[in-house]
């Protein structure tokens, strides 16, 4: 889908009014930004001399009017016309208020790029397409705004690391949020650049296996996933680690040991082959196998003084392929331990 299709009002606050005796717009804009980095609920409101707004939407294809705001989870007041013709590309939402409010939740997928160490960096105008008006990113009309607020509040699991305006105003990082305050500006453009929280564990994992190359390190926003082959830590048919997997592993306890608010989860994934009879006995089937895989990097975590308590054991057997079980290449990738590393707070688990 394309990025026009997918831009809404929740991304940019494009709003026009007619004046009443004065003019002045305050204005705030709250992205409440969801863990896994990729949605949001954005809360709009304004407060105006004006004596109506209008709410602008690009044309989407096959759209009618009221398409436009079937996700918006609120919008105030509970009163509006719609007008359909005096702004080519754009339909609008009329309201007859000299304030209004709206609360949506919305995928930032359109404006948002990320890195492959798992870094997000959004962009409210990232198209650069402007309006009929010339306006773009951020703006009001017929006047600039009064005032501006425009503000991210950031998951636990996730970190601000750079944010920037393409107008003149003052940022404030409070807790776990950035706030910009802007007065008398328009056409805003915001760059905004997080991480997840465990970001430096990521780093400090990755100097650590960068010479393991059959070793996957990704930066997921609850944490980082360590991927390896099962047949580096295991013999085919076996659960007893190699001398190659301990050797990784030892690598990974080094990090572990150093940080004790981390929790580690263990999965153990397989093809869909079945056990060979002479492994039957030992293996009824691959969900016992993929369970001692993963229960025994538990055991071998905890022999080198990492507590139990920081552990979670998993098997999915060959419920979870991330390739076709078709070719031998797509089974060689389904064999394979996860081990999902999240912060715990600085605290031990407690159900």
């Amino acid at each position: 889908m394309t990025y026009l299709k997918k831009l809404l009002i929740a991304f940019c606050l494009l709003a026009s009014g007619t004046f009443a005796e004065a003019s002045g717009v305050i204005s705030e804009q709250i992205y409440f930004l969801e863990e896994d980095g990729r949605h949001a609920l954005v809360y709009t409101t304004s407060r105006s001399d004006y004596s109506k707004y209008n709410m602008w939407f690009r044309n989407r294809e096959g759209y009618k009017t009221e398409d436009y705001i079937k996700d918006f989870l609120y919008i105030y007041p509970d009163e509006h016309t719609w007008d359909t013709a005096s702004k080519n590309g754009y339909t609008l939402l009329k309201l007859p208020e000299k304030s209004f409010a709206s609360l949506k939740r919305v995928e930032l997928e359109a404006g948002l790029q990320v890195t492959e160490d798992g870094v997000y960096n959004f962009n409210n105008w990232r198209d650069k397409v402007k309006t009929p008006d010339g306006h773009y990113g951020l703006w009001n009309s017929p006047g600039n705004f009064k005032k501006i607020a425009y503000s991210w509040v950031f998951p636990k699991n996730l970190e601000p690391v750079e944010y920037k305006a393409n107008r003149k105003g003052k940022w404030v990082h409070r807790h776990n949020t950035i706030t910009y305050y802007g007065s008398n500006v328009n056409d805003l453009e915001f760059q905004i650049t997080y991480r997840p929280s465990s970001h430096a564990i990521y780093e400090a994992l990755r100097k650590k296996l960068a010479d393991e190359k059959l070793v996957e390190l990704t930066q997921e926003p609850t944490g980082v996933k360590i991927t390896v082959a099962a047949t580096v830590l295991y013999p085919s048919g076996i659960a007893v680690l190699s001398v190659k997997g301990k050797s990784i592993l030892c690598k990974v306890a080094k990090t572990l040991k150093e940080r004790k608010n981390l929790n580690i989860i263990v999965e153990g994934h397989t093809d869909n082959v079945p056990i060979s009879p002479k492994l039957v006995s030992t293996f009824a089937t691959n969900w016992e196998l993929a369970s001692a895989r993963s229960i025994n990097i538990v055991h071998f975590f905890v022999e080198k003084g990492i507590e139990e308590s920081r552990f979670e054991s998993r098997a999915f057997s060959f419920q979870r392929p991330i390739a076709s079980n078709e070719t031998q290449e797509g089974k060689a990738k389904n064999r394979r331990i996860e081990l999902l590393i999240e912060e715990n707070g600085g605290g031990k688990k407690t159900n």
